[in-house]
């Protein structure tokens, strides 16, 4: 047996869908080749993603041989023949596979029903006693879905014929089982390098000294793509409500995204410029620096559109450093962060809900503690190896 990850993009490109499958497969018991896209056209994107490639990825080889597709459509031919090339490529991939001893059967591991699992499907039905299907489902991807006709049509496809589907959390199996009642689906949580997040005190201290803020200042984090359903803003508005109320806290505002020149104006526009920093895009080096130097993580996503936080992977990531959170209540993030005991789950609608929360934390030191201890348990039962080996075992039932 064979094993092949399709995802068009892939890392060092950020994204917690990426994330996910490129954590579980190189911890994986044997070789796993990925199918990607080409090289970007950008020359630096292009030179990162060398640089990343030329690096250790463990059980993972990455092919960047995969055409970028434009728009969907099953009415455009061109479509087609980008899918029967890429169809191709795997094929190849498996011949070299098989070659090296891997098998006659391939097992493929889609990172979405589309556009990846459109690709392994005709795979699929190219080779049907020789080949295994694996798609992962994220949540927002099948929102979408319901919103056109062939979307929906080619996502219940892929979900029927898959011998597995893995959902991040519950919220999304349903979403899935909904539009394809006859798919098999488990909900597997994503997961954390719970080690990575523990930091020296006297590094956190240093870290922490460079925003400039009063020792007595309680900061609180937010990290993650600056787009809407991320809700930056209520975070940001709750922020300079408790500093008019008298409270020392401020707020570090990590990442990048479409709505950051809208949030570095909000926050001129409420006077707490001097209390917030954006920082920009976080390496993954400096973001447990980031979290280990805060006293409580705030990301209060809401649904846009069909766009929700399907799990948040970046709850864990705070989580492991201890810190308590503020999630919404809207996707998956009631199964990142446990209400009550790692966090406090709000509508992040609802302004002065996430006010409230906030300001329930920064008070109460000793519930800090307490959650920030849970967190960090919980944290542990979702360490990559053990994600790696629940994924193992429901992928071994299918044999």
């Amino acid at each position: 047996m064979s094993d092949i990850v399709v995802a068009y993009d892939f890392l060092p490109k950020l994204g917690g869908a990426h994330t996910w499958l490129y954590q579980v497969y190189r911890r994986w018991h044997a070789p796993v080749a990925v199918f990607t896209t080409c090289p970007d056209s950008d020359p630096a994107e292009a030179a990162r993603e060398r640089a990343f490639d030329a690096g250790d990825h463990g059980a993972l080889t990455i092919h960047r041989r995969a055409d970028r597709i434009g728009e969907l459509d099953l009415l455009d031919p061109r479509c087609w023949r980008a899918y029967a090339h890429h169809r191709a490529g795997i094929a190849q991939l498996a011949g070299a596979a098989e070659r090296q001893g891997g098998g006659k059967t391939v097992r493929l591991h889609a990172l979405r029903a589309f556009p990846e699992g459109i690709a392994a499907y005709l795979y699929r039905l190219m080779h049907p006693k020789r080949s295994r299907l694996v798609t992962y489902a994220h949540g927002e991807e099948v929102l979408v879905a319901l919103t056109s006709r062939q979307l929906r049509y080619l996502a219940k496809r892929v979900y029927a014929a898959s011998d597995l589907v893995i959902a991040n959390s519950e919220n999304t199996r349903q979403i899935v089982q909904g539009l394809c009642p006859t798919a098999r689906v488990v909900c597997i949580h994503p997961g954390v390098d719970a080690g990575a997040y523990v930091r020296a005190p006297e590094e956190v201290r240093a870290y922490r000294a460079r925003w400039r803020w009063p020792p007595e200042t309680l900061v609180v984090s937010v990290l993650g793509r600056m787009e809407p359903r991320k809700n930056h803003a209520a975070v940001i508005r709750a922020v300079s409500a408790l500093r008019a109320e008298g409270l020392p806290i401020a707020l570090v505002c990590g990442g990048d995204g479409p709505e950051r020149a809208a949030l570095e104006a909000l926050a001129r526009g409420l006077d707490a410029g001097d209390w917030i920093r954006f920082t920009g895009r976080v390496a993954e080096e400096e973001k447990a620096l980031m979290y280990a130097a805060s006293d409580l993580y705030a990301m209060p996503a809401i649904r846009h559109g069909e766009m929700i936080e399907g799990f948040g992977i970046v709850f864990l990531e705070a989580a492991a450093a201890g810190l308590p959170a503020v999630s919404g209540n809207s996707g998956g993030q009631r199964e990142a962060v446990l209400d009550g005991r790692t966090g406090i789950v709000v509508d992040g609608t609802r302004i002065e809900a996430v006010v409230h929360a906030i300001r329930a934390l920064a008070s109460d030191p000793p519930m800090r503690t307490r959650m920030g201890a849970a967190a960090r348990a919980w944290a542990a039962e979702h360490d990559w190896r053990v994600v790696t080996a629940r994924t193992e075992a429901a992928i071994a039932e299918l044999a």
